[in-house]
């Protein structure tokens, strides 16, 4: 075992559990800036990381009841092919130093994307509710669209099935805070589990890393989750936006 690679998973972890953002916006940037990983294997890495974490996670929700299963069904059916669609397009890439230049830039876009969502959230700026006759649409024809864009960001980048997921659950169907957590739990370990087989399957996948970094992400979350209602987790946003802001823009 990587001792500081194991602290790296734990203080992941413990960030996932106090702010509920997705361990991918903050995990692969950090792979790729700091470590030095390529690319196209840190996003293969962060997904078998994230798929192991969300089936654990899935598995407690639906054991409390706090899955909808037909919402998880719906998203999936188009996000798991738009997923695998995405990891196929970069297996095709002839080269792999295109391949990490696409994924770099299009990971750089993508933490952009999620951070200016974080400061928007925050600062209370977007409407608090939907008018009906958008939601009906959102939450018919929407659903399955979403589905599949997230679901092809999240086999390019693994960003997207938490972060850009969790909003668009919360403005458009009328579900309590658990079910929405839940649901989007049990659907990130079906598109992560998915793209993640198909990453390992190119040989886009740091085992030896992946496994480090569970070593100590898994009780970071506890950790992070216990400490969640002692902490201003609004400044904490702030602050974890503008890192993702800088993240971003270094990626590009």
């Amino acid at each position: 075992m990587d001792p500081a690679i194991a602290f790296t998973g734990l203080v992941v972890g413990m960030l996932v559990g106090l702010t509920g953002i997705g361990g991918g916006a903050l995990m692969t940037p950090f792979l790729i800036l700091v470590l030095g990983t390529r690319p196209v294997v840190a996003v293969g890495t962060d997904l078998v990381y994230g798929a192991v974490t969300k089936i654990a996670g899935s598995i407690l929700h639906w054991k409390q009841g706090t899955v909808d299963l037909a919402l998880a069904r719906r998203l999936a059916v188009a996000s798991v092919p738009a997923g695998l669609a995405a990891v196929l397009v970069l297996r095709l890439i002839p080269d792999s130093a295109s391949a990490d230049a696409a994924v770099r830039r299009a990971l750089g876009v993508v933490l952009l994307l999620v951070a200016l969502l974080m400061l928007v959230r925050v600062l209370g700026a977007m409407p608090h509710e939907l008018p009906a006759r958008v939601r009906e649409r959102l939450q018919g024809r929407g659903t399955p669209i979403v589905g599949g864009l997230v679901g092809a960001l999240v086999g390019f980048t693994s960003v997207g099935s938490g972060a850009l997921l969790v909003p668009f659950l919360l403005y458009v169907f009328p579900l309590n805070a658990a079910t929405i957590v839940g649901t989007d739990v049990f659907h990130a370990a079906l598109l992560l589990s998915a793209t993640a087989a198909g990453h390992a399957q190119g040989g886009f996948v740091d085992w030896g890393l992946a496994a480090n970094l569970l070593v100590g992400s898994i009780p970071g979350v506890a950790v992070g989750s216990w400490m969640a209602p002692r902490v201003p987790a609004r400044a904490l946003r702030v602050v974890l936006a503008c890192l993702l802001l800088a993240s971003g823009y270094q990626l590009l």
